[in-house]
């Protein structure tokens, strides 16, 4: 993180890819532009980018903004599976078998990826499945974040507060470990 002044406002900006969540990941994915960029990565609100009072501070994200888009370019799909990862500030271990632990989670993410890619199919469209990030690591982390003592329900991992805490993970730890459930559907 590169510690910058915005506006005389101090902001830290990543400049590297290991320091975007997967919650700025997403929200580069929808941005219109170099200031929805510059929120995402900063936190800032948009009216406050649009009021910077000169030309410096735009120039100075448009050149963080360019490294880091080069980084982001040559991707994250590579990347190892880690053994732990952060969610919500709280240090979680990977399971060791993704591809069974625990039972329920393998059985949520084959069905949200099935239903994703009938619905893809039924439109006519391409089967993307980014968006599922969230929701495939939401299904496999729940036990690992809330402890073994926490019964598993979809109704609390659809959560609005559970699910914001998964957008915090590194998208270097979320991207490969969702890739990994995308590469063995459908033999999950």
């Amino acid at each position: 993180m590169l510690p910058i002044k915005l506006n005389g406002t101090p902001y830290n900006f990543p400049t590297e890819v290991n320091e975007i969540s997967l919650g700025q990941f997403f929200a580069l994915r929808r941005s219109k532009g170099i200031l929805d960029e510059i929120c995402a990565l900063t936190g800032m609100d948009r009216q406050n980018v649009q009021n910077f009072k000169g030309r410096d501070d735009l120039e100075r994200c448009q050149l963080l903004l360019n490294n880091l888009g080069s980084k982001l370019a040559s991707g994250i799909e590579g990347k190892k599976l880690p053994k732990q990862t952060t969610i919500g500030g709280k240090t979680v271990t990977v399971p060791k078998n993704l591809k069974l632990e625990p039972v329920g989670a393998f059985i949520a993410v084959h069905n949200l990826i099935s239903d994703e890619q009938k619905r893809s199919a039924e439109g006519n469209t391409e089967f993307d499945p980014t968006d599922l990030i969230p929701q495939v690591l939401a299904q496999y982390f729940w036990l690992p974040y809330m402890g073994d003592d926490v019964l598993y329900s979809d109704e609390k991992i659809d959560d609005e507060t559970y699910m914001a805490h998964i957008l915090t993970m590194p998208v270097t730890d979320a991207v490969p470990i969702a890739n990994f459930f995308f590469r063995k559907y459908p033999n999950l």
